[in-house]
């Protein structure tokens, strides 16, 4: 599955190429609306570090990979991951402006909001028990499989999900088991996420919530990392 997964990023050679010519400073104009306003400021809703919130609309794109993010945004633009608030805004955007944010965000650092919500062990266990070993008897694969190691991402096709807030990791499992995104390669994440019952989803969701990892472990002032230009 990963080998076929991978081979998809031959068609993309041509955007990839895009996000390696981006530009910093003009992803950081296009954040925060620029001069001439042209598109809608990324940071009315990602922030002007991409943390998002918890609610489930807006996910974290610190430190998400470069390739990853510029896709969702062309896709997004095409119809081919329909969404009622970011369809729109992608279609105000170049694809040019689509690789510069991606990059900008890609490389921000930025502490990750404390955990309020307590849950269950059994119900955290469950989930790394999914992440790191599937679920056979499901034909559920792995999650990590393809997301890294305690996914912590394999760019530029596989986005990280630790860390990531789980009512956002939760609402995308559905919408591929819904069949309304249907935006990945072979579309092995709606296979995936038909097989999983909603209990699972849930709980592999809380469990990457709860995952840590990188220098925006524990705080501190937002930084930039050092730009990853080969692969996203």
């Amino acid at each position: 599955m990963r080998v076929a997964l991978l081979a998809l990023i031959l068609p993309w050679h041509a955007l990839a190429q895009s996000v390696a010519a981006a530009d910093l400073e003009a992803g950081r104009a296009v954040v925060v609306g620029g001069e001439e306003a042209t598109v809608t400021p990324c940071f009315m809703c990602h922030g002007l570090d991409g943390v998002g919130d918890s609610a489930g609309a807006f996910p974290r794109l610190t430190g998400q990979a470069a390739f990853y993010m510029y896709k969702q945004l062309v896709d997004y633009a095409s119809g081919a991951r329909p969404n009622d608030v970011m369809s729109p805004i992608a279609r105000q955007m170049t694809e040019p402006q689509m690789a510069d944010v991606a990059f900008y965000y890609s490389v921000l650092d930025a502490p990750y909001p404390p955990l309020l919500a307590v849950v269950e062990p059994e119900l955290l266990a469950r989930g790394r028990e999914i992440a790191e070993d599937g679920v056979p008897d499901d034909d559920v694969p792995a999650c990590n499989l393809c997301h890294g190691e305690r996914g912590t991402g394999d760019p530029p096709l596989f986005p990280y999900l630790a860390g990531q807030y789980a009512p956002y990791t939760e609402l995308q499992l559905q919408f591929w088991k819904q069949g309304v995104r249907r935006n990945d390669g072979l579309e092995v994440m709606t296979d995936i996420a038909r097989a999983m019952s909603d209990e699972d989803i849930h709980a592999v969701a809380l469990y990457f919530e709860s995952v840590r990892s990188g220098a925006a472990n524990g705080g501190g002032e937002i930084g930039m990392r050092a730009p990853e230009r080969s692969g996203g």
